[in-house]
């Protein structure tokens, strides 16, 4: 027979939801931010794009607008998810945040596709003879604008995250580096086709932007779906089993499964305890458990199963 040992959230676990919900907090505001400066620049990128012909200026433009739904689907996200635990959601609301980072990936992915077509139209229209109307420059000054300031938003944003310990603001800081990039390599492709006249060049870069869009949407789509569809990293499962089975009494690690909720884990694991061993004193082992896991990795809570084991 099993004895069940079964752990509710602990004091780590509700230090650990209590930190979440600050984190949450202080994400959003640094997201308005954001979100404001993303409006702006993207506004401008796409209107001088357009008065300037200048089909990267555009697809850049556009690359900042899915940082406008982007950001606007993790304050959502965050909103919903610092929404405490109800009769329906027992383990709280995190996975908003996930699905919310889902959606802006999504969003990536097709602002991408887009990119790569309007680039494609203007390369079919350069091979049949239409060479469209010259760049007149300005458009990379935007460009040298838009990256300054995605730069610095970066820098800051990283700040910040090292200050709260927040792992939605440290990804929207890489998020708004690969942004400042973008924008400085448009530059270089406004200049190379308005200052040394050639033509193709602006809509070669407009695709190779879409590409490098699709690319990153299509990571942030394959890691939010693989936590909303409760997939697990097996290198950190190993460290985890590694962790239980370094608890005094614990002979072996016969069933684990890890699960995120949000950016926080849950686990429920089966051990096996050598010897016949109290309720009480496999409980006690049970809690030992969760507190080395909840040291070394964000766990809300655990739920261990216990299979006595004889020695002959």
């Amino acid at each position: 027979m099993g004895m069940t040992g079964m752990q509710g959230r602990n004091q780590i676990g509700d230090s650990l939801e209590t930190k979440s919900r600050e984190d949450a907090i202080h994400a959003s505001h640094m997201l308005l931010i954001n979100l404001l400066m993303y409006m702006i620049i993207s506004a401008a990128e796409l209107w001088i794009g357009t008065v300037d012909h200048s089909v990267v200026l555009i697809a850049d433009g556009e690359n900042n607008f899915t940082g406008i739904v982007a950001v606007i689907s993790l304050i959502v996200g965050l909103t919903f998810s610092r929404r405490p635990s109800d009769e329906y959601h027992v383990e709280g609301h995190w996975q908003y945040k996930n699905l919310a980072v889902f959606l802006a990936g999504l969003t990536m992915f097709l602002v991408g596709v887009n990119c790569i077509w309007n680039g494609g139209n203007k390369i079919v229209a350069f091979v049949n003879g239409k060479t469209g109307s010259q760049l007149n420059g300005q458009a990379a000054y935007m460009a040298v604008v838009s990256g300054t300031v995605m730069l610095t938003l970066a820098i800051i944003n990283h700040i910040v995250s090292q200050r709260f310990k927040s792992t939605s603001l440290a990804a929207s800081a890489r998020d708004l580096f690969s942004d400042s990039l973008t924008s400085f390599g448009t530059m270089l492709a406004i200049a190379g086709a308005a200052f040394l006249h050639i033509d193709w060049i602006d809509a070669v870069a407009a695709i190779l932007l879409g590409s490098f869009i699709i690319y990153n949407g299509s990571k942030i789509l394959s890691d939010s779906a693989a936590k909303l569809s409760n997939g697990f990293n097996p290198r950190i499962r190993k460290e985890i089993v590694k962790n239980i089975q370094e608890v005094n009494g614990v002979r072996g690690v016969t069933f684990i499964d890890v699960r995120y909720s949000g950016s926080n884990m849950i686990i429920a694991a089966e051990i096996e305890l050598v010897g016949e061993k109290s309720v009480s004193k496999a409980y006690q082992i049970c809690k030992e458990i969760e507190h080395l896991l909840q040291l070394n990795f964000p766990i809300l809570y655990c739920c261990i199963q216990v299979k006595p084991v004889k020695i002959n």
